[in-house]
Order: structure tokens, then C-alpha cells, then sequence
């Protein structure tokens, strides 16, 4: 485990915002946490992030716009953005992945999957993807789990 880190937590449901920090925060993570997108973008100004975990439907404005805020004005293409839903249509995994996503994870998941994927998404940052075919047995065993290796060496993760 790494010191120091640090992760944003982007989730309306206040429930499953408090179960996501307080599993960060035992795997040794500092959390922010924020259910729009103003007090969001205050967090990343605000101090440097290791990762950010956003849900796609927001309200105001969505995650979706959140991420390509942070890959655009804010300049972050290095910071690995997990984002959430519950749909998981390729349109939308498709979307995710043009607005800057790292990683998608499908609605619901268990805290194990969503700990599992930030993980990954910390190591694929340490080092470059592998090709495909290296990287599945990389994954943890999670349920019909997809790893898709992406043009610009950044993998994209989907749990069902």
C-alpha cells in the first residue's frame, strides 16, 4: 500500500458515497467526497488526487461532463477516473471512454469489485497496459468481468 493517498469519491446516493470512502479509507486512502459536480471540481482544485471515482448521472451536471472537465480545463490527463452507472449500454461505456474514462463499472457492484478496480486502475498507472491477452490474468476474479486494452495504453474495465 501506498502513503499519501489520495481519492475523490463523486456520488449522489449517500449511502453508497459513505460504504465507497470507508473502503478507501481502510485500504489507507485520504477521501473526498462530493455529490455534484460544483463541490467536485472545488476538490480537485483544491489538492492533488491519485484517482477519482465518479457516478455518470449527476445532478445539474453529470459525471460525464465532470470528466471531460478534468481532462480539459483542469489539464488532469494522468489522473485515472473510474466512472459509475447503472446502465451499461455500449453507447454508454463508449461515452465514458471519448470524455477521458479510465475504467467503467456497472451499477450495482460490491465495495470488493469497486476496491478491486481502483487497484487496478493504480497499477495500469504505474506501468503501461500489457497487451490483451496479458491482461485478464492480471484482473481479480470478479463475475463476467471484461478488460478491454484501449489505442492509448489505458485499460478500460467493465464488472457486470
Amino acid at each position: 500500500m501506498m502513503d499519501g493517498r489520495t481519492a475523490l469519491i463523486v456520488e449522489d446516493d449517500p449511502t453508497l458515497q459513505m460504504a465507497m470512502v470507508k473502503r478507501l479509507a481502510r485500504m489507507g486512502f485520504e477521501v473526498a467526497s462530493a455529490s455534484h459536480f460544483e463541490a467536485a471540481d472545488s476538490h480537485l482544485t483544491a489538492r492533488a488526487l491519485h484517482i477519482a471515482c465518479i457516478h455518470a448521472h449527476l445532478p445539474s451536471r453529470s459525471g460525464y461532463e465532470l470528466c471531460e472537465h478534468i481532462r480539459g480545463p483542469l489539464g488532469l490527463m494522468d489522473l485515472p477516473i473510474l466512472i459509475m452507472c447503472q446502465h451499461a449500454s455500449p453507447g454508454d461505456m463508449a461515452y465514458a471512454e471519448d470524455v477521458g474514462g479510465n475504467a467503467f463499472l456497472r451499477k450495482p457492484f460490491t465495495m470488493r469489485q469497486f476496491a478491486d478496480c481502483v487497484e487496478f486502475l493504480l497499477n495500469a498507472r504505474r506501468s503501461s497496459a500489457p497487451p490483451m491477452r496479458q491482461l485478464r490474468p492480471l484482473m481479480p476474479p470478479l463475475p463476467a468481468a471484461y478488460v478491454a486494452n484501449r489505442p492509448d495504453q489505458r485499460a478500460l474495465f467493465v464488472a457486470a
